[in-house]
């Protein structure tokens, strides 16, 4: 895919004794804009977008310098009335981060102007961020025109022709899917998260397993334990609702060092687990933005744009509604699943349908934290999305087994009662809250196995077993297999709500 960015001048930071100029060079293709003075959480906003160059640029798979500097692709900048949203992936399409910015932190200078477009974000600027400081006043802009000051020798208009991979695309487009999935979450200490970075910096592992196990025993704090040395970092703090133990394993750990910097500055980080070996998302709550690290369990296998399967999981697309969901979504900003349904008049299911499949066309994102879809047309024009994904041997293997039949199809609704214990944030009060999720429970026989998977309320797979060898292989490291995306197909019929 080729896509060409025109910037009026590069991306400048200007510095003088009393004041500072940091000008973001935005794309003139789309006019995003947001002119603010930095009036508090300075220093935080600077380290963040710090780390944020240096997730652009890491990477965990050896290439040549050739490859590594033509792969490096600018990031994305979307503006909403309630954030700022910096968005990237490292080189290898490993890890994926985000810096959320509270517009809180600034006084506006102008009216910014709302949408979604690329930034120029190069080397020199991440060099240039070090010298901010909250000594001076600092100007904060983006924008596509031109910026006064900037000097003769950083250039003047200039186009990037850039051959975007098509699993860079992929990637970026699926990361929203996996941030949808059901899952874990917990909310650590800082101090904790550091604690075990800092274990692995100074601790090579020689041996495998080299996972991270996150450990949860009922009415006990989550703890964290790094392999192959079966060493235990206590997550104080980090309650959970489970009722009997539980273990799951996540992998890529190296790359959390890319929040290293900034924990000893952050208040707490909220740790998003959806399941062993599946992308595994950390939150660094700092004053004022968040900085998100996504990670996925294999960068040999192309990150986040390979072939993880966890999409499999995800309702099947459906684009019947699209135009009243983005009616609704657009004009909003940001909505849940329910909202979206109740403003539109769309059965919830469907809508989570449409909202997937507006999420793999880059016309939505989800909000991890909040647990809303957020609208944000990431290409300009729309992109034929069908072409960034290949078809799915699962997939057809799938549709095949629908049509040699599957047989004794049993399907029952029911209620996953989940108690969650949390503090009052004010009061420091216990508080134990139980949470009612309906969900649907499908067995069935596909080609002679015994298959049987739970379907959330989004129509969204959350477990599954099966006896085949994929399944005895993967468990659902890889997304469902065959036989379970036939049932799940072969059943949709059943999961009516009355």
């Amino acid at each position: 895919m080729f896509a060409s960015i025109t910037y009026a001048s590069p991306s400048a930071f200007i510095s003088t004794r009393d004041r500072a100029d940091l000008s973001i060079s935005a794309s003139e293709t789309r006019p995003v804009s947001f002119h603010g003075e930095v009036v508090r959480n300075g220093f935080n906003l600077r380290i963040a977008l710090r780390a944020l160059g240096e997730a652009i640029w890491s990477e965990d798979v050896w290439e040549s310098q050739a490859d590594y500097e033509s792969r490096i692709l600018d990031p994305v900048i979307t503006v909403h009335p309630d954030r700022l949203w910096f968005e990237a992936f490292s080189q290898d399409m490993s890890a994926y981060c985000a810096l959320i910015v509270e517009p809180d932190s600034f006084r506006m200078e102008a009216a910014p102007s709302y949408g979604t477009t690329n930034i120029d974000f190069t080397a020199w600027l991440w060099g240039a961020l070090g010298e901010m400081r909250t000594s001076r006043r600092t100007h904060f802009r983006v924008g596509a025109g031109g910026f006064e000051g900037s000097t003769a020798s950083a250039g003047g208009r200039f186009e990037s022709k850039v051959d975007i991979p098509d699993a860079w695309v992929r990637g970026f487009l699926q990361v929203q899917g996996a941030m949808a999935l059901p899952g874990t979450r917990l909310s650590a200490r800082a101090v904790d998260v550091l604690s075990a970075i800092r274990f692995l910096r100074f601790n090579k592992a020689k041996v495998s397993p080299r996972a991270l196990r996150y450990e949860f025993e009922p009415d006990q704090c989550a703890k964290l334990v790094l392999e192959p040395w079966d060493h235990v970092v206590p997550l104080e703090g980090a309650t959970h609702g489970y009722t009997e133990k539980r273990v799951i394993r996540t992998w890529g750990r190296r790359r959390l060092r890319l929040i290293e910097p900034l924990l000893p500055f952050a208040d707490r980080v909220d740790v998003y687990l959806k399941g062993r070996a599946l992308p595994s998302f950390y939150a660094v709550k700092l004053p004022g933005m968040t900085f998100l690290l996504g990670l996925s369990s294999f960068a040999g296998e192309g990150g986040f744009g390979g072939s993880s399967g966890f999409d499999l999981t995800t309702p099947t697309q459906d684009a019947t509604h699209e135009s009243a969901v983005l009616r609704v979504l657009a004009p909003a900003f940001h909505l849940s699943t329910a909202e979206v349904a109740e403003r539109a008049g769309i059965p919830l299911a469907d809508v989570s349908k449409t909202l997937t499949s507006l999420s793999y066309a880059g016309r939505v994102m989800y909000d991890l934290e909040a647990q809303r879809w957020r609208y944000r047309e990431l290409f300009d024009p729309p992109i034929d999305a069908a072409r960034f994904y290949p078809p799915d041997p699962r997939r057809e293997a799938a549709a095949q087994l629908i049509k040699d039949g599957v047989s004794d199809i049993d399907v029952t609704a029911e209620d996953d009662r989940k108690v969650r214990k949390y503090s009052d944030p004010n009061t420091g009060e216990k508080i134990v809250r139980e949470l009612v999720f309906r969900q649907w429970r499908i067995t069935g026989n596909c080609a002679k196995e015994q298959t049987t998977i739970v379907v959330n309320a989004e129509e969204r797979i959350i477990f599954g077993q099966c006896g085949c060898d994929f399944f005895k292989e993967h468990v659902l490291n890889r997304g469902p297999c065959a036989h379970m995306l036939a049932l799940y197909q072969a059943s949709a019929s059943q999961r009516v709500v009355q």
